[in-house]
């Protein structure tokens, strides 16, 4: 087994984001700060990332105008803060096709790119039906089948079908029709400290695993093209996985991990994260 190190890089915020779109049938929550992040995991011969965010300066003015303060840096120039370069980048593993998530896939030239088959399938399909269903459509990244397709011919793409091991120590598992109709988990499994599981968008906040203000009542997601029911049972078997302890998962949009893990905060506002160092690297941290 080859053991991973782990970060994860904000690349911006939005400073008051409605709970109301991150637990479902729960109107009165008020509002979270919410990061946009991807993750790093290097072995001693790979750099892989989870995800890979999104930068376009009019993506950033929309989001500004409708959410208020918001602080943005391109994911490439994210990943120099901490001495990784674009061209160091190996491999993407895309938790699901949504812009946030994969529209910097293009930024990383000699990376493989692994997303499940089913993901990009239902999406070509979703684009075939009437406009009045652009629910479907609406948050992905458009120019991510045709990357894919070019990258396949070049051998740098791969489709999976349900649960792969990418390589020792690093898997993917389904979750198809939670918050989209292919997504994935990604799951690291260390020697040194166990287990961790980066869930996409299906884990927005601790919350939805721990419960709303630590209730420890399930609180699904709001923003989804599966069903409630569909994700209590993701859920349910995403923290059997990790034995119940909620700090294996690793969400992408809760500002809390800066405090749950060792963290920095650079001068603009933004975070890393150090999950593990089991890789034998060492701290990316000040």
């Amino acid at each position: 087994m080859s053991d991973h190190s782990i970060w994860v890089l904000e690349y911006g915020y939005v400073d008051r984001f409605p709970a109301s779109n991150l637990f479902a049938a729960q109107p009165n929550e008020g509002h979270r700060r919410m990061p946009y992040c991807f993750a790093l995991v290097r072995s001693a011969d790979r750099c892989v990332l989870v995800d890979n965010g999104f930068a376009d300066e009019a993506t950033y003015r929309r989001l500004t105008d409708k959410y208020g303060r918001t602080r943005w840096a391109a994911p490439v120039h994210v990943l120099d803060r901490i001495g990784v370069t674009a061209a160091q980048v190996d491999a993407v593993v895309l938790t699901h096709n949504h812009f946030d998530h994969a529209g910097c896939t293009g930024a990383f030239p000699n990376a493989h790119v692994y997303i499940q088959r089913r993901e990009i399938a239902q999406y070509e399909a979703a684009l075939e039906r009437p406009r009045r269903f652009e629910y479907l459509t609406r948050s992905c990244e458009p120019g991510l089948p045709a990357l894919l397709a070019e990258r396949d011919r070049e051998g740098l793409a791969t489709y999976l079908d349900g649960a792969a091991e990418l390589e020792p120590g690093l898997a993917v598992r389904p979750a198809f029709d939670t918050h989209t109709a292919g997504s994935q988990v990604v799951a690291v499994t260390n020697e040194t400290d166990g287990d961790w599981v980066f869930a996409g968008d299906n884990v927005y906040s601790y919350e939805n695993l721990e419960g709303l203000h630590g209730d420890g009542i399930l609180a699904p997601i709001a923003m989804t093209t599966g069903s409630a029911t569909g994700w209590l049972a993701f859920a349910e078997d995403l923290l059997s996985s990790v034995a119940g302890d909620t700090r294996r998962i690793i969400p992408f949009h809760e500002h809390r991990i800066w405090e749950r893990f060792p963290s920095h905060e650079f001068d603009d506002g933004l975070h890393v994260a150090e999950i593990s160092l089991a890789g034998g690297h060492g701290s990316l941290l000040p």
